[in-house]
């Protein structure tokens, strides 16, 4: 059941404020709006449940789409002399700490794999590394829609957008 509205100058809603309401307490300082709604519409009615479904399929289509946000600009962290290939994971994660470590896996894993089974210097493992994030990062940068609208001709009205 949704309790019910309190007294003070709140606004009426207990706990202070409409995240306590919807979720309970907060944690870590952050509501899961998802979440709170889920656990309200499973107090609810089946009936109830269809309407806050309509309501919210209804919000859906008249709020407009969050722009997308760029791909960062990577964070350069100078390559020490005499770096191991697992501290140039690390600097470069932190790096390109943008890119979906799963896509990077196969290709980093190989060239450590060379490095630890096969015996490549680290040297040569290290700069190939640098260019496999390099690359992860430059095809993200392309297929990046935010980047693309801000660098170029509208395709739609044949016009540069600015």
């Amino acid at each position: 059941m949704i309790p019910p509205l309190g007294t003070g100058n709140d606004g009426g809603l207990p706990g202070g404020d409409l995240g306590s309401v919807l979720g309970g307490a907060r944690k870590k300082g952050r509501e899961d709006p998802a979440r709170a709604i889920a656990e309200i519409a499973a107090r609810l009615s089946p009936e109830d449940q269809a309407s806050l479904l309509k309501f919210a399929r209804f919000l859906e289509q008249e709020s407009p789409a969050p722009a997308p946000e760029p791909v960062p600009e990577p964070e350069p962290i100078p390559r020490p002399e005499n770096e191991s290939v697992i501290k140039a994971m690390r600097r470069l994660s932190a790096t390109y700490h943008m890119l979906d470590r799963s896509k990077l896996l196969n290709e980093t894993s190989a060239l450590m794999g060379q490095h630890v089974m096969q015996g490549r210097p680290a040297v040569e493992v290290i700069d190939e590394l640098e260019v496999v994030f390099r690359t992860h990062y430059e095809k993200a940068v392309a297929q990046d829609p935010a980047r693309r609208a801000d660098a170029g001709d509208d395709p739609d009205s044949g016009t540069p957008s600015r």
